[in-house]
């Protein structure tokens, strides 16, 4: 298979240095990546819009790396100062970096966090010739992290109070014995578990909580009747008679005689699900934010490094990497557009064929599928790789010629799969290919690695036909 020859829109690009391959003009704003591009020396080759609003200013022509963010500081995790900056580093050693963190202080005094990745760039001989600087604004998440503990320690400062005004009717309170035996209880209390006074009254203090939390909550109750603990507090989860499992906060209060001895344990209770389902929606959200920025410059550093190692020049390159990022943008667009959850077969290969053919010159065939969000960046990088091969020498290279899609439910060995397969006709007489293309490369691999299925390609004289067997379960959305 060979590489497309689309031509790019061109972002920002600086003069050329020497014989060093230049890097791609263009990669893509919809991606939240800042990207330098550098020669061996560290000369800025290529930079997009958000490498500039991340500095707030331009290279010059001709400015290395290293000038550039002269003004600039790197501080480590410690707060300690960089001697050098990563990219100095890569190109010293020929090694990447992959998910290092800096805080950058920049020219204007302002400080952010930066997620740094860095890929050296060769030729086909291996000889360095640069490298691939891709950086992630991550200070929101940062302060999301920070707002998140600080709503931590907002919500045990309250508690602490609540604990110190126990009588407001709105907080649970018992009274509870030595033995762990509710003596009295208030109407709060009887709302937030759910149960009657009677109920509470006739039950002993561990009754009602999770079995999961029981031991904790007995040791400390102990030593504090022991006198080992005079005040403790825990979260805990309770079941109520609906059914429903709740959080609670407890804050536990010895009330002793003058000569020391136990009258009662004060228990103040809050109903805290809310919050515990805030911090859990809050922790999921930095996670998936993390795990798709990880994601995104792990796929972005692998095409660049492979497509470079595959081009025969510079022009070359810049092609073939750019359509492999727009059909990568164009998945993410999809996805956004569903919230990340899933999308449609028939749109993702409707859009991706959509620049090259007309609608009667495509014929999709099968059912509406709904994939997972994994499965659709799989398929729409392979889908592209076929597409543009089609557009060039292909089925769609020519007149009348024609590209078949259908896809439908399958077993192989007792497993369920779904079978794609992409058909040409009517297109020139097709010959196989002397070597394995890197595009070749990508849809076998990709569809084996990511989705644990196969793609073979078969180089009829009629028209190139590819055929893709994927388990269902790693397709197919719940």
């Amino acid at each position: 298979m060979r590489e497309s020859n689309d031509s790019p829109r061109v972002i920002r690009h600086l003069p050329l240095a020497g014989a060093v391959m230049r890097a791609a003009e263009n990669l893509l704003d919809v991606l939240p990546i800042a990207t330098f591009v550098c020669d061996a020396r560290g000369t800025i080759l290529q930079y997009n819009h958000r490498a500039v609003e991340i500095w707030g200013r331009e290279p010059l022509p001709g400015q290395t790396h290293a000038e550039f963010t002269a003004q600039a500081r790197y501080f480590e995790a410690d707060g300690a100062e960089s001697e050098r900056s990563p990219l100095a580093d890569v190109l010293a050693t020929g090694l990447p970096v992959r998910d290092l963190e800096r805080r950058v202080r920049r020219p204007d005094g302002s400080e952010i966090v930066v997620a740094i990745n860095i890929e050296p760039l060769r030729n086909a001989r291996g000889d360095l010739v640069g490298a691939v600087d891709c950086i992630i604004d991550v200070t929101e998440r940062e302060r999301m992290t920070a707002a998140l503990e600080q709503s931590r320690r907002f919500a045990r400062e309250q508690e602490q109070r609540l604990a110190a005004t126990y009588e407001n009717a709105a907080i649970g309170i018992s009274e509870v014995s030595p033995e762990g035996h509710f003596l009295r209880v208030n109407e709060a209390i009887c709302t937030i578990t759910g149960r009657t006074r009677e109920a509470l009254l006739a039950s002993e203090l561990y009754r009602y909580t999770h079995p999961d939390d029981v031991d904790a909550d007995r040791l400390a109750f102990r030593k504090q009747v022991a006198g080992e603990l005079q005040f403790y507090s825990m979260e805990k989860r309770f079941c109520r008679p609906d059914g429903r499992v709740i959080w609670m906060s407890v804050h536990s209060s010895p009330v002793r005689t003058a000569d020391g001895n136990l009258l009662y344990i004060v228990r103040v209770v809050q109903d805290i699900t809310g919050r515990k389902e805030a911090e859990r929606r809050q922790k999921l959200l930095v996670d998936e934010l993390n795990h798709r920025v990880k994601n995104t410059l792990a796929t972005v550093q692998s095409l660049a490094s492979q497509t470079a190692r595959g081009a025969a020049n510079p022009h070359e390159f810049r092609n073939a990497f750019e359509g492999r990022l727009v059909a990568l943008s164009k998945a993410h667009d999809q996805l956004t557009r569903h919230h990340w959850e899933n999308a449609d077969l028939r749109e993702l290969l409707t859009g991706s064929l959509a620049p090259y053919a007309a609608p009667d010159r495509v014929v999709l065939r099968g059912e509406d599928l709904v994939l997972r969000p994994r499965a659709v960046l799989t398929l729409a990088m392979a889908v592209h790789e076929l597409t543009t091969n089609a557009a060039k020498y292909g089925a769609l290279s020519v007149p009348g010629g024609q590209v078949e899609i259908r896809w439908e439910p399958a077993e192989v060995s007792d497993v369920r799969i779904v079978r794609i397969e992409w058909i040409e006709r009517e297109g020139p007489a097709v010959v196989p290919p002397a070597r394995r293309s890197f595009g070749t490369r990508l849809i076998e691999g990709s569809i084996a690695a990511e989705l644990g299925g196969t793609a073979k390609l078969h180089y009829a004289a009629e028209g190139l036909r590819c055929e893709l067997l994927i388990p269902w379960s790693a397709v197919l959305a719940d």
